[in-house]
């Protein structure tokens, strides 16, 4: 039959939509319910518990005999509803687990792309993810004055105002730059005498890799993983640094 077919594909087995059938068609009694549905008498009760505890059959005792009707329906509504919420609930948590594993790269190129990625750092880790720690190594001063300029302006105005605490890995230190940033808010620099064509920082779950040599070249990598390798990086360099 079509119909038991259908059922079946709203999870109850033959014999269910068999025995489902025979209730809405009247039958109320096992014998009744073995005659319409064509189900073995030896299967039938159990099969009624399982409608039952599916919510699909109810029963009652009249004059000392159980008898069985189908519930409304209906209920097959409510069992969506309750699917629905469960794979609503399953997509979101399985979309973070992904969110978590994928790496996500953007490349940037030049002043206004360094701009543009300190931007997007703000919006994702500041103000979305409430970042409040930011690790820099590989630090130089030797770069042109106004990327400088820009970062000496990011780390007075606009990284303390999220609270966000900052610790510098130099290349070198007692330079211009470095004293300026010794001085920005939540601050702590130190040094180590190791030169490197490159600068990343860790904030959050963002890796950022930075290249100042033409053309300058900006790359944030969102991967919590590629993240936590670079904060155990940076934890050993901090410690052998002064």
């Amino acid at each position: 039959m079509e119909i038991v077919e259908e059922l079946k594909s709203l999870e109850l087995t033959e014999g269910e939509a068999k025995v489902y059938l025979a209730l809405l068609h009247g039958a109320s009694t096992k014998s009744g319910i073995v005659r319409k549905s064509g189900i073995s008498a030896s299967i039938v009760y159990d099969i009624l518990k399982r409608l039952s505890k599916k919510g699909l059959v109810s029963s009652m005792l009249i004059e000392g005999k159980i008898h069985f009707q189908a519930n409304d329906p209906e209920v097959f509504f409510e069992w969506l509803e309750r699917k629905r919420a469960i794979v609503e609930k399953l997509v979101s948590v399985l979309k973070q687990r992904k969110r978590e594993s994928t790496l996500f790269a953007r490349m940037y190129e030049g002043l206004n792309g360094l701009r543009s990625m300190l931007k997007d750092v703000e919006k994702e880790e500041f103000d979305r993810n409430k970042t409040k720690e930011w690790l820099a190594m590989g630090v130089t001063t030797y770069k042109k004055e106004s990327f400088n300029r820009l970062w000496v302006y990011w780390h007075t105005k606009v990284r303390p105002k999220y609270k966000v605490k900052a610790k510098f890995i130099f290349s070198e230190k007692d330079t211009k730059y470095f004293r300026a940033l010794r001085r920005s808010p939540l601050s702590k620099i130190k040094s180590i005498p190791l030169s490197t064509p490159s600068c990343i920082t860790i904030v959050g779950e963002t890796t950022l890799v930075m290249k100042y040599s033409d053309p300058p070249s900006f790359i944030l990598l969102k991967n919590k993983d590629v993240a936590d390798t670079f904060k155990e990086i940076f934890k050993v360099l901090w410690k052998y640094s002064s």
